[in-house]
């Protein structure tokens, strides 16, 4: 052969007579070798995550068979056109594309076809406001011409110990050049108080997401299980633990 590497599939067995053809027909393939000094993956990626992808990126690779060792490598190729799958016209088909990782180093226990799970790195941030992931959350809020978020007014004075707001009032139409619209945010604790703040997200890491606006250094995001953020609602009392 013209390269070194490992068989990884044989055909033929010690005494058989080899037939030539064509290179096209599978009967006359002896056997297949593998160049195992190169080791790349073929992951499939969502078409909504292609356009952060760049050549070179680097990707962390778990290997099934081999659970307990993490390997490295970079992005060196992106496709262009969608991975065609055929389906039922009652399934709904995602549109993925392939992506090749070349491997660092060689793997000595690793053979061709092996699946595998990879995290590409497509975008870092250093010295940045971040808030959790589990601490965003939506909310339809009214908002002004200018986009800015109109807060109702509350009276919780006790009448007959009923609150002043009550559930029964009809809904008061909106003033001209006001909205409802459903906005992304999170709360903050401000003067024992929840308030839905609206908040612009950049890149998202595993557990914290950028913040490019809404948000400054030092304000205090309340934060917890999913369920308790999605029960939270603007203007409720709320009480911090300050030996925390």
């Amino acid at each position: 052969a013209s390269m070194d590497g490992v068989v990884t599939k044989r055909n033929v067995e010690e005494g058989e007579t080899a037939q030539m053809g064509f290179t096209n027909n599978p009967s006359v393939v002896l056997l297949v070798l593998a160049d195992m000094s190169v080791i790349e993956a073929e992951i499939e990626v969502d078409e909504t995550d292609i356009p952060s992808l760049a050549l070179g990126q680097k990707t962390k690779i778990t290997i099934d068979a081999l659970p307990d060792k993490t390997f490295t490598g970079r992005v060196t190729e992106i496709g262009n056109s969608p991975i065609q799958t055929s389906l039922s016209a009652t399934q709904q088909q995602a549109t993925n594309f392939k992506v090749v990782v070349t491997i660092d180093g060689q793997i000595p226990e690793v053979r061709p076809g092996f699946t595998c799970t990879a995290d590409i790195t497509a975008a870092t941030r250093s010295n940045v406001v971040a808030v959790p992931i589990q601490a965003l959350t939506a909310r339809e809020m009214t908002v002004d011409a200018n986009g800015n978020v109109v807060r109702e007014r509350r009276d919780v004075r006790p009448r007959g110990g009923v609150n002043a707001v009550s559930a029964a009032e009809p809904k008061k139409e909106l003033p001209k050049g006001q909205t409802k619209k459903e906005l992304e945010g999170v709360f903050i604790a401000r003067d024992g108080k929840a308030e839905f703040t609206p908040t612009k997200i950049g890149i998202s890491g595993d557990k914290y997401c950028e913040v490019l606006s809404g948000l400054k250094e030092g304000d205090r995001v309340i934060t917890g299980p999913f369920s308790s953020v999605r029960e939270l609602t603007d203007g409720k009392a709320v009480k911090t633990d300050e030996k925390k």
